[in-house]
């Protein structure tokens, strides 16, 4: 054979290109795109929906919960009477008597009880925190789900407890000496504010949503015509920061809501500022005052009667601003109204119905004879309470 010589190159030289394939695209990455712009357009759906929304939501919570053919999850076993008054607290019921306060879970564990000698029982419930009291007593009860939170001894007989959403504490005594205090309490339970009425009598206080303010309702004469004042102090100052004259008639309750706090009066409600001035007034045209909820997520909801008496009423929401959200004419007695986040229920003599807060129908249930009180959850859903028993209606 011929001897054959093989060149091993010049390494000086420069190595020879090689000519990469353009790799190909591949399907999967597309479809991967795809998937993820249906998912997002589902989500954004739903989202934009917050009724689907919030009904996905109770489906995955309580997809475990044995529900009767109404949709109705029987949660809290209890001992009650007619005296009992009832709030829900993140998933713990609150029952409340003359004699015993039971907080009970939903599994039908007992988280607290007291035995308890109140002259008349009141309570005050805003956000997960609520305040039994002793209407002419003294003692005050805060619990939470989870059970006692605090007991408070106030300084004299007890005319109204409120609560704001950071936990203070508005208390209107009858003192000595005056004819009313108003006490204000931290998320601690600690002392805050207080101021002594030596001339009007004192209704009830609210503390703002900022925890900066709290709002009187003073009653007193003006003129020879009676007219409630409300009387708005910074927590850091004795001297009124504002006063708000209502000769329109009495008020019957304040609160906190969107921006400010809400006055509900005789002939309307009426919106101050945190710092107590008028911004807005919602006339009830003439009709009278039924059943009012301020604990709304920016709207307050008031019942009004056509007539002093017989069930033709409408059914209003009002937002912060004082424009008129929706209104419902309804021809069937109310019995119970309550109202969390966006959602209301209205307890009929026979039917209970879940409304948003523009009045569309959400939910109806039609077995509601054993039902004496209802509380709106702000996810939807809304708690059944009777005399022995009490349920969760899941819509």
């Amino acid at each position: 054979m011929d001897k054959m010589d093989f060149s091993l190159g010049n390494p000086q030289e420069e190595a020879p290109k090689r000519i990469e394939k353009k790799p190909k695209k591949k399907r999967t990455w597309l479809l991967i795109v795809l998937a993820a712009v249906v998912l997002l357009g589902v989500l954004a759906a739903v989202l934009w929906d917050a009724n689907s929304f919030d009904g996905l939501r109770r489906s995955i919570i309580y997809a475990r919960a044995e529900k009767d053919e109404h949709g109705c999850a029987r949660l809290y076993d209890y001992s009650g009477d007619r005296t009992s008054r009832f709030a829900s607290l993140d998933g713990s019921l609150l029952i409340t008597s003359a004699n015993q306060i039971r907080l009970v879970t939903e599994n039908g564990a007992v988280r607290y009880e007291e035995s308890i000698r109140f002259q008349s029982c009141g309570v005050a419930q805003k956000g997960g925190l609520a305040a039994v009291f002793d209407i002419g007593g003294t003692d005050i009860y805060v619990l939470d789900s989870h059970g006692l939170v605090r007991h408070m001894t106030a300084d004299g007989q007890i005319l109204s407890v409120t609560l704001n959403e950071k936990g203070y504490m508005a208390v209107t005594v009858n003192g000595s000496g005056y004819k009313a205090t108003v006490n204000v309490y931290d998320d601690q339970g600690q002392p805050a504010f207080d101021f002594h009425s030596a001339d009007r009598f004192i209704m009830t206080a609210a503390v703002s949503r900022d925890s900066r303010y709290v709002t009187a309702v003073a009653l007193g004469e003006s003129s020879g015509v009676f007219a409630s004042d409300l009387v708005t102090y910074k927590l850091t100052s004795t001297e009124p920061s504002h006063t708000e004259n209502l000769s329109g008639g009495a008020v019957y309750d304040v609160s906190a809501l969107g921006r400010g706090s809400c006055a509900v009066a005789e002939d309307g409600l009426y919106f101050l500022s945190a710092s107590g001035s008028l911004t807005a007034n919602y006339s009830f045209r003439g009709d009278g005052l039924r059943r009012c909820s301020l604990d709304g997520d920016g709207f307050a909801v008031v019942l009004l009667g056509h007539y002093k008496s017989g069930s033709q009423c409408r059914l209003v929401t009002v937002d912060d601003s004082g424009e008129e959200l929706a209104s419902l004419e309804v021809n069937s007695d109310v019995l119970d109204l309550s109202v969390s986040g966006r959602y209301i229920v209205a307890l009929f003599s026979d039917h209970m119905t879940i409304y948003d807060k523009l009045l569309n129908e959400c939910a109806t249930l039609d077995d509601v004879s054993s039902v004496r009180q209802v509380m709106m959850r702000s996810d939807g859903s809304a708690v059944l309470a009777g005399l022995t028993a009490a349920s969760l209606y899941l819509p």
